[in-house]
């Protein structure tokens, strides 16, 4: 057994969030810290995190209207025995397109964590298929499943903006965050401008490329706005460079709906959590090389520096772009 199945093991007795909503990164982070080059680290950081977790969720009874468990968090554990059945039944390729365009549209489940968890998941069944793959991808597709939750407005790209244009004129919620990210940015309600915003986005031509400028941009949002915020706006680049490693397992009508999903998430993101950030510029001096920054990320510990530093060195290997390299070393020097 490898070092992350290891982990998974040691893992799945968990519950999806600890401490009154926080959500459990345990798995995340140890496919993460393979990706990073750092797998020997993930038996004493699992080692470390375990004690700050709870237990397992109870069950209630059997799924039966998914449509009326969905949303519900108390469910957590039926939707966990929900998907641990599926996948006996079914190739998890097929489970995953079944469930991807149901769940799409609460993306925001978990603060985005539900998604990023379910994609990370997939990253790993992908290289190779074991029982605590499987059981990490039902734990996820089950935390996705019962913190689903949808944004105002409807995430439909039909405009004319390109993403700088649509992000500089989204409008800011004026309330200062003092709770947990979904229950903040449910506040959106009172922005009614903000699903026009969303919507004025100009269409995805090429998914994944877009999906890509995705990520470019509000990299250059952390790295502008998130001083003051670091861990919200992390989870606007987290979340779609998680997804774009899950493209090419689901089938193409599915792209575009998702690219939309993760538009809306980021701006609600940018919207709830600017108010009283003061802008900055970007770095203008080199940035760490991105074999210095894996090594620092993983010398953290913390959670969302090693995942925001594995996604942006998975970006900055595609495209080059230094801003990739800059976010890493910002969520280091925030989060260590």
């Amino acid at each position: 057994m490898d070092h992350l199945d290891e982990a998974l093991v040691r893992l799945a007795p968990t519950g999806p969030e600890y401490r009154g909503g926080l959500s459990n990164h345990g798995p995340m982070v140890a496919e993460a810290l393979v990706r990073l080059g750092a797998a020997e680290t993930i038996a004493d950081w699992v080692s470390g995190y375990l004690p700050r977790l709870d237990g397992g969720p109870d069950t209630r009874g059997r799924v039966t209207d998914w449509r009326a468990a969905l949303g519900d968090r108390r469910r957590v554990g039926d939707w966990t025995a929900y998907f641990t059945e599926r996948l006996t039944e079914a190739p998890w390729r097929a489970v995953l397109a079944e469930w991807w365009p149901r769940l799409t549209p609460g993306l925001a489940a978990g603060a985005t964590h539900g998604v990023i968890r379910t994609s990370h998941a997939v990253r790993a069944l992908a290289e190779q298929e074991t029982p605590p793959r499987l059981t990490e991808l039902a734990q996820a597709l089950a935390y996705w499943a019962a913190g689903y939750v949808e944004l105002p407005g409807r995430p439909l790209t039909s405009g004319v903006r390109t993403l700088e244009q649509a992000v500089a004129v989204l409008p800011i919620l004026e309330l200062a965050p003092t709770e947990l990210i979904v229950a903040h940015l449910a506040h959106l309600r009172d922005l009614p401008e903000f699903a026009g915003v969303v919507s004025s986005l100009r269409p995805p031509t090429d998914v994944a490329a877009d999906l890509t400028e995705l990520t470019r941009v509000f990299a250059g949002v952390f790295l502008t706005h998130g001083r003051h915020a670091p861990i919200d706006f992390i989870h606007a680049v987290t979340a779609p460079v998680a997804v774009s490693s899950v493209l090419d397992h689901l089938p193409r009508e599915l792209w575009r709906p998702t690219y939309d999903a993760l538009w809306q998430v980021a701006a609600a993101l940018y919207s709830g959590f600017a108010y009283q950030g003061t802008a900055e510029p970007l770095p203008s001096d080199d940035p760490p090389a991105p074999g210095e920054l894996a090594g620092r990320a993983a010398e953290t510990g913390d959670a969302h520096a090693i995942k925001l530093t594995e996604a942006a060195l998975r970006q900055h290997a595609r495209t080059g772009d230094p801003v990739f390299l800059h976010a890493a070393a910002r969520s280091v020097e925030l989060l260590r």
